[in-house]
């Protein structure tokens, strides 16, 4: 119960954080196909519909739903409004697309800049600037699209922007970066499903966002759901395994790398009064003695080298120690047994020196008498 409360709490930090830095405003969606305030169709309204559906990162959530008719044109998805931006700076445009059924028509993410539209990074204007369009890697699997418009004044011919596996968060494929004209005050963000004739298709948009790269917007990893942002770094999360300054998860729901406070943890696990049965094997104490004397630990306890390397699961230890004093009981319980035993014998040769002391006494008596 503990660690689902600290996962929500994270999960609802990092979607606060997102929708604080977020240019655009996806929570003005509705479930069906009416238009929605800052987002303009790509296609008819049948074409265009919110759904409740999986997000990527496991959730329920309202995904926007492309469902082609068979024509050979525009099949879903938007351009948003215009929103304000300075042209000195680098803006970065994302949005999570899954493809099902086929992979008729194309995807595409995209952006417009105004006035003057765009630059490619050498300095050619782009009137119809797409970071990436064509074929997702997969069918039925979620992707994050990524694309960068840098600063006017950014000399940098290198793109940073791809599509991410959502579930290995790697990047697959690189896209195209592009550059603002100096002047430009506005941008939009734009994403389609075009050319699709396939009327069983349907292609989902997520999350559309778009951040001033300026070292407080979420990272990549947290958008993918792996890592929080710098607000709560070093935390990472995937596919429902929570990790606390760490990134070592292995087969762990949590790992956390430091301490941990709690005012009450409860482990589920078996316990260990079967040694309480009567057929339980209890090894004698000569038998646990020369077991220590060769391998430096008691029987069934790790060693602990291996504890330092691998660390010991609480539930399994804590078990191990009730075992072994419930086995230091029993060996209580006999040497008691034993001592009793022997208090009864040492109480009955007592008992029977004083009586031959008092024969010994009567006949050294009659001895002297007798002289």
């Amino acid at each position: 119960m503990y660690c689902k409360l600290t996962l929500l709490c994270v999960v609802l930090m990092i979607s606060g954080i997102a929708r604080a830095q977020n240019l655009i405003n996806p929570s003005s969606w509705t479930v069906g196909n009416s238009i929605v305030p800052g987002f303009k169709n790509n296609g008819p309204v049948e074409e265009n519909r919110r759904v409740w559906g999986e997000t990527p990162l496991g959730t329920q959530g309202l995904l926007w739903e492309a469902a082609p008719d068979a024509g050979f044109d525009c099949d879903g998805g938007w351009e948003t409004s215009w929103f304000p931006v300075d042209h000195t700076k680098m803006y970065r445009f994302v949005v999570w697309i899954k493809k099902t059924k086929s992979v008729g028509g194309l995807t595409y993410l995209g952006c417009y800049g105004d006035p003057g539209h765009v630059l490619s990074l050498d300095g050619v204007t782009e009137t119809n600037p797409y970071f990436w369009y064509g074929d997702l890697p997969q069918l039925e699997k979620w992707f994050l699209l990524v694309g960068y418009v840098h600063g006017s004044g950014d000399p940098s011919t290198t793109s940073y922007g791809g599509i991410y596996d959502g579930v290995t968060g790697e990047k697959v494929v690189d896209a195209t970066d592009f550059k603002f004209t100096v002047g430009a005050t506005q941008a939009a963000h734009r994403t389609y499903l075009y050319y699709d004739c396939n009327t069983n298709d349907r292609q989902y948009f997520y999350a559309p966002r778009v951040d001033e790269v300026n070292g407080n917007e979420p990272s990549i990893a947290s958008l993918l759901g792996m890592i929080p942002s710098s607000n709560i770094s070093g935390n990472l999360i995937v596919d429902g395994q929570v990790g606390v300054n760490t990134n070592k998860l292995e087969d762990f729901h949590v790992s956390v790398n430091g301490k941990l406070r709690a005012k009450e943890v409860r482990v589920a696990t078996d316990w260990a009064d079967f040694v309480f049965d009567e057929n339980y094997q209890l090894m004698s104490i000569e038998e646990v003695a020369q077991f220590i004397e060769k391998r430096g630990h008691l029987p069934n306890i790790p060693k602990a080298s291996v504890v330092e390397e691998d660390g010991i699961s609480v539930g399994e230890m804590n078990k191990l120690l009730l075992q072994k004093i419930e086995e230091l009981t029993l060996y209580m319980i006999e040497h008691k047994k034993t001592s009793d035993a022997q208090a009864d014998e040492l109480k009955e040769l007592k008992e029977q020196n004083k009586q031959l002391r008092m024969e010994i006494s009567t006949l050294s008596k009659q001895l002297i008498i007798k002289r």
